[in-house]
């Protein structure tokens, strides 16, 4: 459209400059059972690795089931006892390399078992830790051989960095400016910082919010502050905070600093007795509240 109407040129630059930065293969971390890689891949570095008899590949294959995502070596069972890498270099005599590498396709912690009788004579298995941690050491010189592999060669690098940014990396997050938020009723006296703006825009505009700061960032303010606009914008009609027991009344001194003429309804031990429980839910729901402040235990009690 930009190539006929020029007037969108601006558009598709300001698209251009959103888009995310392309990640190259240092900064792209792949494990071994990674679905997005193609099962050529896992075969090739099958061969590369273990080297198996020409006779015996013509059997061995890589696959993967979208049905039961789980990752399968068929022919497995053909490569010879006596295999070198199979069995000392990247296995065991309990595990075979193929058994372990398919495993670890299938983000499994190899384990072996023994089979022994008990004293009634039936069969169980046991855990033998001894040969569990052999093979578990061989898994993890698998891992760390994959990873040295996986971006050895120029043509599979460049072809694989380019699947990771077109199917994991194509989405930037939205980021949200709450400069333009006013708050009435808020003390004049408090003035919120930048990030917390941002906090509260994200909170008023992107629905559910984590909001992963750091202590002393001010997330009880921007809780607050969010919750104030919710209501005067009709986003919701009160807003319920359910903080740990011992900040309650904390956290009701602190709304009523940002908000000195709130409606809050603060919850005691009293109003959660078993006799008072009932009246105190019946004016969370009825009472005109800005918002209710209660602690989780209190909050668990809550019928629901």
């Amino acid at each position: 459209a930009a190539v006929d109407s020029p007037g969108y040129l601006p558009n598709v630059e300001a698209l251009r400059a959103a888009q995310p930065k392309d990640l190259d293969a240092s900064e792209i971390e792949v494990r071994l059972g990674a679905t997005w890689i193609d099962k050529k891949y896992i075969q090739q570095f099958m061969f590369e690795l273990l080297e198996p008899p020409v006779y015996a590949r013509r059997s061995l294959e890589v696959n993967y089931s979208e049905f039961t995502a789980e990752w399968n070596i068929s022919g497995k069972n053909s490569i010879p006892y006596n295999d070198i890498n199979a069995r000392m270099t990247y296995g065991t005599d309990c595990a075979s390399a193929y058994k372990i590498l398919e495993d670890t396709l299938n983000l499994r912690d190899v384990r072996i078992y023994d089979t022994v009788r008990d004293a009634d004579g039936k069969e169980k298995r046991v855990l033998n830790s001894k040969e569990t941690t052999l093979a578990q050491q061989k898994q993890q010189a698998i891992k760390e051989a994959f990873r040295d592999w996986i971006w050895r060669d120029p043509d599979r690098r460049r072809e694989l960095v380019q699947l990771y940014n077109e199917r994991f990396n194509s989405t930037r997050p939205r980021e949200y400016d709450g400069r333009h938020l006013i708050f009435p009723g808020m003390n004049p006296e408090i003035t919120l910082r930048e990030h917390q703006l941002n906090a509260i825009a994200h909170d008023l505009y992107g629905g559910n919010t984590l909001l992963a700061h750091e202590v002393g960032a001010g997330k009880t303010f921007e809780m607050i502050a969010a919750a104030m606009e919710g209501k005067r914008l009709g986003l919701c009609q009160k807003s319920l905070f359910a903080v740990p027991n011992h900040l309650t009344e904390q956290w009701a001194s602190e709304f009523l600093r940002l908000y000195p003429s709130a409606n809050i309804l603060v919850a005691t031990k009293k109003d959660f007795e078993t006799r008072n429980r009932k009246k105190f839910c019946a004016r969370i729901a009825t009472g005109d509240y800005d918002a209710v402040i209660i602690g989780h235990s209190q909050f668990e009690r809550i019928p629901v």
